[in-house]
Formats: structure tokens, sequence, C-alpha cells
């Protein structure tokens, strides 16, 4: 019993070591972060960590192809490098902005 059990977890631990950084869980922004930072720079994060999201995703099909299309638009992700320019140009002084953003930035 102990043989399988380790043995899953071996298994589940490489097989998630060799995921994508897009499929791997991110940390979320704790809540007392998320009280510190400005309301944009958490609407930012949350943004572009769905965007990381459906960049990832397979468009197996037509329509699947359409919901990621749809999704990436309705997020403006071709915007996100912009956005996060205008956001370090606003609060770049902040180092708790400074640290959300560098963040968000080495986890893609």
């Amino acid at each position: 019993m102990t043989r399988s059990w380790t043995a899953a977890v071996l298994f589940a631990g490489l097989t998630l070591a060799n995921l994508p950084a897009s499929v791997r869980a991110e940390p979320a922004i704790s809540p007392e972060a998320r009280k510190s930072l400005p309301a944009a720079v958490v609407a930012y994060l949350d943004r572009r960590r769905e965007c990381s999201h459906w960049s990832g995703e397979d468009a197996y099909d037509a329509a699947r192809g359409r919901q990621i299309a749809a999704a990436v638009k309705r997020l403006r992700c071709d915007d996100i490098e912009a956005d996060e320019t205008r956001l370090r140009q606003r609060y770049g002084r902040d180092p708790a902005v400074r640290r959300a953003l560098d963040g968000a930035a080495h986890a893609d």
C-alpha cells in the first residue's frame, strides 16, 4: 500500500513539473495584498492571469477556437503589455505594486 501511494505521488509531481507554466496553478494574490494594491493593479493582475490561461488553451475544433478568440478579445489580451507599462508609470514608486507586477511577469 505504501509503495502504491509513493508511486502515485511521484507520478503526480513529475507530471505537474513538466506542464507548461500556463497550465500550472499560479499563486493567487493574497487578500492582504489585494487590499493594499490599487484596484487598477488588482484588476490587471486578474486579467493577466486569465490571459495566460486562455493563451495556453488548445483550439481542438472551430467552436473551441471561437471560444478562445472571444475570451482573448473580451480580456483585451493584446493590450496587456501596454497596460502594464501604464501601471508601472502611474504606480512605479510603490514597491508593493512593483513587486506584484514583477511577480506576474515572472509567473508567465
